[in-house]
């Protein structure tokens, strides 16, 4: 997995280092790591975030607003990972009661 040093994230993301440094202040940009030297480090994920964080401020959204929405944004994932969940043991379960009306047939 690749990481970023704030300076390549910046400049990914066309903006300064203290542009990153100052999202990571307010919260809503935290590095994945820490080098053994101190220096904040960004995953592909964080480079992500980072690009909708400037996407969104292109569009004059306020720190405030942006932070909510990448909250919300992590609770639909997570919502959505438990509904695939449970739908996963249905389809088990429909699987089960199909293979099992299966052997029934073959052995009566």
């Amino acid at each position: 997995m690749s990481m970023y040093s704030t300076g390549e994230v910046a400049k990914l993301c066309g903006v300064t280092v203290r542009t990153v440094q100052y999202y990571n202040a307010r919260n809503i940009m935290i590095p994945s790591e820490l080098s053994e030297g101190g220096r904040w480090l960004y995953s592909e994920d964080d480079l992500k975030r980072m690009k909708i964080i400037c996407f969104l401020r292109e569009l004059d959204k306020p720190i405030e607003a942006i932070s909510k929405i990448l909250k919300e944004e992590h609770e639909i994932y997570s919502k959505l990972d438990q509904e695939l969940s449970e739908d996963k043991y249905y389809i088990e379960q429909v699987q089960s009661i199909y293979m099992s009306k299966e052997y029934l047939e073959k052995v009566a």
